[in-house]
């Protein structure tokens, strides 16, 4: 959540104050700085423990974020946070379980989040993009289906619910793989 909290946009639709912005910018170079090594010291776990690890990084950031964001401002991320991860948030259990999916359901997820790494992982594989901004899409393409396939395996109501998260939609423009802006 951190990483989209430096975006004006987000900044600007938190309604961020000048000092909040100030905080924020402090705050995130303080956890960069407290979790260097994070990657490396994941890489060393099986996935039950680096899921177990990652939940405890982002208790702590939303801690330290809850000191600088009103209630409002925080929800708010937390929705902008969902709605950019997609549905494959539905793969993290206190997501799973506040939509209400089944075992079945979330074994699903898992199977579809394992295939599309398997087509990043692809992606990649064929060496550096000579066009960065064809393998943005093609991420995107990926992304999509994610979306699609999750969302085939949700009822009505956990999709209900899953709008209840995400809150109002905000459209987020990035900026594909450091290229220039309006690309």
């Amino acid at each position: 959540m951190l990483f989209l909290l430096n975006n004006p946009q987000v900044q600007q639709e938190l309604k961020l104050t000048e000092e909040q912005r100030d905080k924020v910018s402090a705050l995130s170079e303080q956890l960069r700085e407290k979790f260097r090594g994070l990657g490396q010291e994941l890489r060393g776990l099986s996935p039950e423990e680096r899921e177990k690890r990652v939940q405890a990084v982002n208790e702590e950031v939303e801690k330290e974020l809850a000191k600088v964001l009103k209630k409002e401002q925080l929800q708010r991320l937390r929705q902008i946070a969902l709605q950019v991860e997609g549905l494959a948030a539905l793969a993290r259990p206190e997501i799973a379980k506040q939509v209400g999916l089944t075992e079945g359901q979330q074994k699903q997820i898992r199977e579809i989040l394992r295939e599309a790494n398997e087509k990043r992982r692809a992606l990649f594989q064929q060496g550096p993009p000579a066009d960065r901004q064809a393998m943005f899409r093609e991420m995107q393409k990926i992304r999509e289906w994610v979306d699609e396939q999750i969302g085939k395996l949700l009822t009505e109501q956990q999709k209900k619910k899953w709008q209840e998260l995400i809150g109002e939609p905000f459209k987020l423009e990035f900026r594909p793989f450091g290229g220039p802006r309006g690309q």
